[in-house]
């Protein structure tokens, strides 16, 4: 709404200006005050994020359970310190009480394909019948 429009609506014109005025300042002041609430949301993620990331390259077993532990009172959101999130990381890790929600270091290594083990004089025959097999399997040889 504009100050023709007042003025159309029946309001003076020096008063139309006045409530033109206070609904700019209105307007203006619920952006600035919507702004600052985004911009803070915002910079809560990304520290949230900063903390998760850290926490998966820790190899965290919950990552929810274990950023409940994290003191973010400790960090600053619109400056986010890598350093002292590992830190705080590192604390938990290495502490007895709470050092079972990350994995083991040698925990799920990945050892590769191992094939079925042959018999000790190298036997492999697909053609054998089902008593021969018996019989080895009795000798321990398969």
């Amino acid at each position: 709404m504009d100050i023709k429009q007042l003025i159309d609506l029946g309001v003076e014109a020096s008063k139309a200006k006045e409530i033109y005025n206070k609904i700019q300042k209105y307007i203006n002041d619920e952006v600035k005050i919507k702004t600052e609430e985004m911009e803070n949301k915002i910079l809560d993620l990304e520290l949230k994020m900063a903390v998760e990331r850290q926490l998966f390259m820790a190899k965290a077993k919950n990552i929810k359970a274990t950023m409940a532990l994290i003191d973010f009172n400790k960090l600053d959101k619109n400056n986010i310190d890598e350093k002292l999130i590992k830190s705080m990381i590192d604390e938990l890790k290495n502490n007895e009480e709470t050092k079972f929600l990350f994995e083991k270091e040698d925990e799920n290594k990945i050892t590769g394909f191992k094939p079925l083990e042959t018999n000790k004089n190298n036997i492999v025959n697909n053609q054998l019948s089902y008593e021969e097999l018996c019989k080895y399997y009795e000798k321990g040889i398969f």
